[in-house]
């Protein structure tokens, strides 16, 4: 009868919370240990708060409560978006496609040079949360096409074609605190370009780049970011130098440019 009325009062109580007491006559009881004496007695309290002092003789077996779990430590809080950086230095790798004339003669910047690989590294700060002026370099490589690679033929070796700009800018971002940044730029600057041989034999022109540029800046934090960038740069060579056994050619300005894309990670300091 004992048993029965245990067996039926704790049939709702959780297994695993609780030690469970077998007993002799197949009755179990649930609750915590309070005190157990070997040979004598074990003291158990029931989830009701009731404490029961069970006879030994009467238990024919004890399995105690599962082990808690171990706590989860609490995940580390996102990373603050509402910090926008004062100073900023950024990376990109990206490709640019030569458009317009190379010169006042008329032949095509692209079918003087090739599309060209280009790493560019800049560094910037902001008078205002929207607003970054800035400092740039570009480096860009590629090779070089007829007729200018056929003079550097006629001379002794192919000539490959290296765009070198340096200039500032102004940077203008929509959503400064925004996990995702749109933004515009311009920039202005210095550019020259060096169609060269392995001889040192080489076209070198030189002159002014202006350009301008949209984005989105992926932020990951107050510190990093990463950008996808695409833009055009414009401007004229203005001069032409030549060394080397290369032929002096004839030359005039003409609008030349490029046709950027790029991807971009910033560091916020």
């Amino acid at each position: 009868m004992f048993a029965s009325l245990v067996l039926a009062l704790l049939l709702s109580v959780p297994h695993d919370q609780y030690d469970t007491v077998i007993l002799a006559n197949g009755g179990i009881l649930r609750g915590s240990i309070v005190k157990d004496l070997p040979g004598e007695s074990l003291v158990l309290e029931l989830p009701g708060g009731e404490v029961w002092t069970i006879p030994r003789s009467e238990i024919a077996r004890i399995e105690p409560a599962a082990p808690a779990p171990p706590e989860e430590p609490a995940p580390p809080p996102p990373p603050s978006l509402e910090v926008v950086p004062v100073l900023q230095a950024g990376a990109s790798i990206g490709l640019a496609l030569p458009v317009g004339r190379l010169d006042a003669s008329g032949l095509p910047f692209g079918s003087a040079v090739s599309p060209q690989l280009t790493f560019t590294f800049e560094g910037s700060f902001r008078p205002l949360t929207e607003l970054e002026l800035g400092l740039y370099m570009l480096i860009g490589g590629g090779t070089s096409y007829a007729p200018l690679n056929d003079y550097c033929l006629a001379v002794g070796g192919w000539c490959d074609a290296f765009d070198l700009s340096l200039g500032f800018f102004p940077r203008w971002s929509f959503l400064p605190r925004g996990s995702l940044n749109p933004w515009v730029m311009i920039s202005g600057g210095f550019e020259w370009l060096s169609v060269a041989n392995s001889y040192h034999d080489s076209f070198d022109y030189t002159g002014w780049l202006v350009g301008a540029g949209i984005g989105v800046d992926l932020r990951h934090g107050a510190g990093f970011s990463a950008s996808f960038q695409l833009g055009a740069r414009w401007g004229q060579f203005t001069a032409l130098s030549v060394s080397g056994l290369l032929p002096i050619i004839d030359f005039a300005p003409a609008t030349h440019g490029w046709i950027d894309l790029g991807i971009r990670g910033n560091y916020g300091l």
